[in-house]
C-alpha cells in the first residue's frame, strides 16, 4: 500500500497528512485481518438475515467469499478517505 500511495501522491494533486495516513493504514490492516479470519464474515451474515448467503456454494458462486470481497472493497474505501480528508 504504501508503494501504490507514493505513486498516487507523485502523479495526482492529493492532500495528505501524516494523521491520515496512519489512520487510513491501520484501518487496512485491522479490518483485513478481521475479515481474513472468516468467522466474522460469517457472523455478519447470520446475524443480519443472510444465513442462507453465507451457505452459498452453488453455479459458481461461493457467498462468503463475494461477503468478503465486498467488505474488503469497503475497508479500501475507507481507508482511502481516512488517508485524504484527515
Amino acid at each position: 500500500m504504501a508503494v501504490m500511495l507514493t505513486a498516487v501522491w507523485a502523479v495526482l494533486p492529493l492532500q495528505m497528512s501524516w494523521s491520515g495516513l496512519v489512520a487510513g493504514l491501520a484501518v487496512s490492516v485491522v479490518t483485513h485481518a478481521l475479515f481474513d479470519r472468516r468467522w466474522p464474515v460469517r457472523w455478519l451474515l447470520e446475524h443480519f438475515g443472510s444465513k442462507g448467503f453465507a451457505e452459498l456454494k452453488a453455479a459458481g458462486m461461493n457467498g462468503m467469499y463475494l461477503t468478503d470481497q465486498a467488505l474488503h472493497q469497503t475497508a479500501l474505501l475507507a481507508s482511502a478517505l481516512l488517508i485524504t480528508l484527515v
